[in-house]
């Protein structure tokens, strides 16, 4: 299928633009240096990029009710973690949806955010944890029913408390190291400096790691002159594990992060149980003890469309 998506430039985004888009994807997850030139519908492509297509014939998605049996389901995460990582932080939560809908429930993830999108288009899993792009082609558009979101937050450039670095402009001729190129702080950083003339492989050498501590570390280290992280809930780990303390260089938007959904088809009762489930955990030590495997100071709050608002403007 050839499909045509406008946005507000007025450029469409036909087939063979796409492709050049995929062919940016990094063969490797070693820390390399990725440049990616800059014209006139970079912030496009970089959203794009980091979504891995998500929006991409959007209108033709169609969930496969019959790509799982009717009495297991599959709980699918997407890739930020290692598979190892993925399997420790949400088997319990996985356990936990299983025993409340009654069924056996199976976790899954995906070996790259490409095969992962696939694997949610084609209704491989009846429940899903998503990027916050995926929102406009699944619940926008394609019938995917939200139950819950992670909170809102800031990305952030952060330096050492000694640096000279006194503001953005300061990072010409300098190397900021980032975490995966798709994670959403890594995009919505490069596309703020986008917007503000700084452009990676002229302005400054973007360097990106596999991971957001990875890239704090080498900070510490003086491999590189500030980094991206995201969460302030991980950053302040880091700074107590290390016993250091960091400063804000630059702070975005405030952003909606991943978002659970449900399939279409799925009976509304189970989605209503989810719902209620994943927003109460934090009322138990038990449910409280599941959200603390997913990630440091990690909870879910309820989902309104207008909190996808932020993401959906860096669409335009």
């Amino acid at each position: 299928m050839k499909c045509s998506i406008k946005y507000n430039t007025g450029w469409p985004l036909t087939g063979h633009l796409l492709a050049g888009v995929h062919r940016l994807t990094p063969g490797t997850s070693k820390p390399t240096v990725n440049v990616i030139p800059h014209f006139t519908s970079f912030r496009i492509r970089l959203a794009l990029f980091f979504s891995g297509l998500w929006l991409v014939c959007a209108s033709g998605l169609q969930a496969n009710p019959h790509a799982e049996s009717h009495t297991v389901y599959r709980f699918g995460v997407f890739p930020y973690l290692s598979p190892t990582r993925i399997e420790q932080a949400y088997a319990p939560l996985a356990a936990a949806f299983g025993e409340l809908l009654g069924r056996p429930l199976r976790l899954g993830t995906a070996k790259d955010p490409d095969t992962f999108r696939t694997r949610v288009l084609r209704g491989d899993f009846a429940i899903a944890l998503v990027p916050p792009f995926a929102v406009v082609p699944l619940v926008d558009h394609g019938g995917y029913v939200p139950l819950a979101r992670q909170p809102s937050s800031p990305a952030r450039i952060v330096v050492l408390i000694n640096s000279s670095l006194k503001q953005t402009d300061g990072l010409r001729g300098k190397t900021l190291g980032l975490p995966p190129t798709r994670s959403p702080a890594s995009v919505i950083i490069r596309i703020d400096l986008d917007k503000q003339g700084l452009l990676a492989g002229t302005d400054f050498q973007a360097r990106y790691f596999p991971s957001t501590p990875a890239c704090l570390h080498n900070l510490l280290v003086n491999r590189v002159d500030a980094c991206v992280t995201g969460s302030g809930a991980g950053l302040r780990s880091f700074e107590r594990k290390m016993g250091v303390k960091l400063r804000t260089l630059y702070r975005t938007e405030p952003f909606p992060h991943m978002l659970l959904v449900t399939r279409p088809g799925l009976p509304p009762d189970e989605s209503d149980k989810l719902r209620h489930f994943i927003l109460s955990l934090e009322e138990s030590v038990a449910g409280r003890d599941l959200l603390r495997h997913t990630g440091p100071d990690s909870r879910f709050v309820p989902y309104h469309s207008a909190d996808y608002d932020a993401i959906r403007r860096y669409l335009k």
